[in-house]
């Protein structure tokens, strides 16, 4: 993912007690030093591209019924994806069609974690537009934190040893496909090549 860069013309005020461009300027590899060290910062449980994926725990429906969650050796069943979604996000139901194409492939297999969402509303749409992953969990508000996830959806492509290669934040589309899922996934690939 790129970085977007904007240019900050900040106007000079008339009576020079402003801040000028000059001094702006020259004060915002400060500022962009000061967050780089803020985003640099590893939170406890965050998952960064090269880092091992987490097992994640089970978790407990609305009526009380135990979902099981995914042990860390669920990830190591072979190249995965896994993607975080709701059916209430607007983003993950454009997404719904990509990754039924996905899971057309059986080089890799597609996990789903399903984010603050109603069992009954998640299983419905399931059940109206196809059911894409070979495993699903329910999150109660604890994979957030876990994972270092803001936000829905977001994918994580693992190696077939549970590393991260890669991550999808927001819809995957045909260019985070092409640019990032499939790249990811031959890495995967060759390396389950070699090691086996």
């Amino acid at each position: 993912m790129g970085t977007e860069l904007a240019r900050i013309d900040a106007p000079r005020h008339r009576n020079g007690s402003g801040l000028s461009r000059r001094s702006l300027l020259l004060g915002l590899p400060a500022l962009g030093a000061g967050l780089g060290l803020a985003a640099c910062s590893k939170a406890v449980g965050t998952v960064l591209p090269g880092g091992e994926m987490p097992g994640l725990p089970g978790l407990v429906t609305a009526d009380g019924r135990a979902v099981p969650g995914f042990a860390a050796d669920e990830f190591r069943r072979g190249p995965a994806i896994l993607n975080i979604w709701a059916s209430w996000c607007p983003d993950c139901r454009a997404e719904h069609d990509q990754l039924m194409r996905l899971a057309a492939d059986d080089r890799f297999r597609l996990l789903g974690i399903v984010f603050r969402d109603k069992p009954e509303s998640a299983a419905a749409h399931l059940k109206r537009a196809g059911n894409p992953y070979a495993a699903l969990a329910m999150d109660d508000g604890r994979i957030p934190g876990l994972l270092g996830q803001k936000g829905v959806p977001y994918s994580y492509i693992l190696s077939r040893t549970g590393r991260v290669l890669a991550r999808v934040r927001g819809r995957m589309d045909d260019k985070a496909v092409s640019e990032i899922v499939m790249p990811a996934i031959r890495t995967a690939l060759a390396e389950a090549g070699a090691a086996g």
